[in-house]
């Protein structure tokens, strides 16, 4: 059993141009990763390279406007009601700030218990679970009872773990899950997430900006920039000989150049067929070339199960 993304764009309409054009801009372009229980993918990037909206698009949040997503070799757009009834409780997120995320109105058995009752468990089984997923995430049974705001960031975070845990997912598709937590508390609540996913061979998709906690938690690391895979590679060998300049600025081992507001790419016109034909990094590249101008590199092997999008990597 695996979640796919196969060559998956998602593009957002942004308004017209006369007369009645419509405008989009790329939010994820020409994807493909995979999620494998037991497993975690580590996505890095900054902000607006496309993380979320990938994250998004794996949970069946977004539909791709090109390219698919499947589950278990059954791509989502295809799925009638059944098959929509099994993927909803085997694959489940934990977004970037709990207290956005999780229902403030409702007191946190509540907020654990829903997707029970959604998908049929009796009241006495439903509370009998909710104690135990809060034993599982650390937390004291005692706070059942209470709010959202009665509890502190690092505490409602595990209960967002609890909930996404209640319906025994096989993936984990964690969307900055620390970056809205103190320093402090982000090492346990990283822990709680590797355990839980040691004793349920869980997968995950571990989306962050920070490269650090990518490298404690991933077996597998994908760079994004723009929407695209800049660089593909097992964990190990990210760090230890990063290919993509992108990544190597990133890591700190190269400096890039100012950033050319000449050079950023514009929005797409849905009816002019306007194709990315050059590189996505050459406006920050300390590398960047002619050929970086006038042909956009493939995502190629460079080594063994590692790959990155550069003409010269």
């Amino acid at each position: 059993m695996s979640l796919s993304a196969i060559d998956v764009s998602r593009r957002f309409l942004i308004g017209h141009r006369w007369p009645f054009q419509p405008e989009y801009t790329v939010g994820v372009d020409g994807v493909s990763c995979e999620v494998v229980p037991g497993r975690t993918l580590g996505v890095v990037g900054e902000s607006g390279s496309g993380k979320s909206t990938l994250a998004r698009l794996t949970l069946g949040l977004l539909a791709p406007t090109g390219g698919r997503i499947e589950f278990d070799g059954r791509p989502l757009k295809n799925f009638g009601h059944t098959q929509w009834r099994s993927f909803r409780p085997a694959v489940q997120p934990i977004f970037q700030d709990p207290r956005s995320s999780l229902n403030w109105r409702h007191s946190i058995e509540r907020i654990i218990t829903e997707p029970l009752q959604n998908f049929g468990q009796g009241g006495a089984e439903r509370a009998k679970r909710a104690r135990a997923l809060l034993e599982q995430v650390r937390l004291p049974t005692h706070i059942l009872q209470r709010q959202t705001s009665d509890v502190s960031g690092g505490q409602l975070q595990r209960v967002a773990i609890a909930r996404a845990l209640a319906l025994d997912p096989t993936y984990l598709i964690c969307d900055e899950p620390l970056s809205a937590l103190d320093v402090s508390v982000q090492a346990g609540v990283l822990n709680l997430l590797l355990d839980l996913q040691a004793s349920r061979n869980l997968a995950m998709m571990f989306i962050s900006h920070d490269l650090e906690v990518v490298r404690h938690v991933s077996d597998r690391v994908l760079v994004m920039y723009r929407g695209a895979v800049m660089e593909d590679a097992p964990a190990s060998d990210f760090y230890a000989q990063p290919k993509h300049p992108y990544s190597q600025i990133l890591l700190g081992r190269a400096a890039p150049l100012a950033e050319d507001e000449s050079l950023k790419p514009t929005s797409v016109a849905a009816t002019s067929g306007v194709e990315v034909t050059r590189c996505p990094f050459t406006d920050r590249c300390p590398f960047r070339q002619d050929l970086c101008f006038k042909e956009r590199p493939a995502l190629r092997e460079l080594a063994a199960g590692h790959r990155a999008a550069c003409h010269f990597a």
